[in-house]
């Protein structure tokens, strides 16, 4: 993930200096569309590592074999959905983007075809990296995100260096995409095949029916998160296109966030499946608070120096034209996902039990808030309404979340919602509090936002509130022996 989010860091410097803004933006739009090709996942990827960890803890191959293949089949009659749909798409792109320049419609059209139906022929393949994540053997799936990851960044920055439109762009990330499925497969016959069987075009229907159960819910939750954040970058396009540039900038960073927290915190869900059977519904809402607290840790760290520094850092990457435009909506957009990925290790628990179903309500609140309020205020205000809508439906999310959610889920997840408002969120987000006294001597636009000293002390008092109020007496000490034997590890091998 961090070599993935260095590519990240890499290649927007060369697209924003090297394409016009109309451009970048039509580059970000036709990405965006053709990510859409993995709401038709139906959940069946994360419903494939959850069954597979329960079944490899049980023993039984059979089911793992029923199950898998019955998801790839069901995957690949989506991915002719999806084909479908993209081609409808580009067939329809001067209506979902009215203010776009003319000369650009015929380059987006090929653009999302190529990337699209790409994305649609990989959709079956990603069974095999959930299967992987079901074992909980993530090296495989690691080596293959990344060399697709870096080789098409590099790629990328050749043609843009040589002067190439979107359309040959398009086509490499299609090209990778292919790269990437076929790797998947290839990987599980070497590695996992004798762990987890596998046919083509078979289907079994208990196997069926328990995915639908499971996927059912979790295919609603992918609609929310489609109009939560799926559809900002495509609802600015449509109404704000000039900003739709600046917007995705924004969004990039906060999504490279989150997919660092994703994936730190990803593994809780097959160690959450295989332990639900044996432990009791106190000790996981435990471990879940406990999570929680690790995770609004994280956030502050990686979001407050985005929110004090979004001009600086924005302008140290992308140049200060982008900065001046972009760092309001980092910000708030910063702000916003903090929110909602508070809630990250519960419902990631909520999940591994399969009782998605009792929390849903707080993913259809937020999703009605979030796109209601978006577009009134976008038309109003632009792009800036966008990201407000994002903010206030993220506080919708957590809110729906304590007062009804965990009501609803107490047969498994047992947790004292007081004490999970104290001790997980209310307790290390206190390291928040130096920048509330930074915000007085903070300058916006400036490459040094405070006065030198007054930075050092932000980020002693910061560290120091993290350390001493974050975490308690016992996860001190077990941070400070867990860097101790890391520290001398190498030793030890020698």
């Amino acid at each position: 993930m961090l070599l993935s989010m260095l590519v990240s860091l890499v290649l927007p410097p060369f697209l924003v200096h090297r394409m016009s803004a109309a451009e970048y933006s039509a580059w970000v739009l036709i990405l965006q569309l053709s990510a859409y090709v993995g709401l038709l996942d139906f959940g069946l990827q994360t419903a494939i590592g959850k069954f597979v960890a329960e079944h490899e803890a049980a023993g039984d191959d059979e089911a793992n074999h029923h199950l898998v293949s019955t998801s790839f089949t069901i995957l690949t009659a989506a991915s002719l959905i999806a084909a479908i749909a993209m081609i409808v798409a580009a067939q329809h792109i001067p209506a979902l983007f009215h203010q776009m320049p003319a000369a650009l419609v015929p380059q987006v059209r090929w653009g999302v075809l190529a990337a699209g139906l790409s994305a649609a022929f990989a959709l079956p393949f990603s069974s095999f990296s959930a299967i992987f994540t079901g074992l909980q053997r993530y090296g495989f799936p690691t080596v293959v995100a990344i060399a697709t990851r870096v080789l098409s960044a590099a790629t990328l920055i050749v043609l843009l260096l040589l002067h190439h439109g979107l359309v040959p762009m398009a086509l490499t990330m299609g090209a990778f995409n292919v790269v990437g499925a076929v790797a998947q497969y290839l990987g599980w016959r070497a590695y996992i095949r004798g762990k987890v069987d596998f046919s083509f075009l078979v289907f079994h229907g208990k196997s069926a029916i328990r995915l639908a159960k499971y996927g059912s819910v979790l295919s609603l939750w992918t609609v929310a998160m489609l109009l939560i954040s799926g559809l900002d970058t495509v609802i600015v396009g449509h109404y704000d296109y000039p900003n739709t540039g600046f917007y995705a900038i924004a969004s990039s960073v906060t999504n490279a966030m989150l997919a660092l927290i994703s994936s730190l915190f990803g593994p809780l869900l097959p160690a959450f499946s295989s332990m639900q059977a044996g432990t009791k519904p106190e000790r996981m809402g435990e471990l879940c608070i406990r999570a929680s607290r690790y995770c609004a840790i994280l956030l502050c760290l990686f979001g407050l120096p985005l929110i004090l520094g979004a001009y600086p850092l924005l302008s140290m990457w992308v140049g200060r034209a982008y900065a001046a435009r972009s760092a309001l909506y980092l910000q708030l957009l910063v702000v916003g996902n903090i929110v909602r990925q508070l809630a990250t290790p519960y419902v990631i628990g909520v999940v591994a039990t399969g009782k998605q179903h009792l929390a849903t309500i707080s993913a259809i609140a937020e999703a009605s808030v979030n796109v209601g309020l978006s577009i009134w205020l976008v038309q109003r205000y632009g792009a800036i309404g966008v990201a407000v809508g994002t903010l206030v439906g993220a506080v919708v999310c957590l809110g729906v979340h304590v007062m009804v959610s965990m009501r609803y889920t107490r047969s498994t997840i047992l947790i004292p919602r007081r004490h999970y408002v104290v001790a997980g969120l209310l307790r290390p987000l206190l390291m928040a509090a130096p920048s509330l006294f930074l915000l007085p001597f903070w300058r916006p636009l400036q490459m040094l936002p405070a006065p030198p000293v007054l930075l050092a002390a932000w980020l002693v008092a910061t560290t120091a509130t993290a350390w001493m109020v974050g975490l308690n007496a016992d996860e001190r000490r077990g941070f400070k022996s867990a860097s101790l034997r890391l520290l001398y590890w190498p030793h030890q091998r020698a």
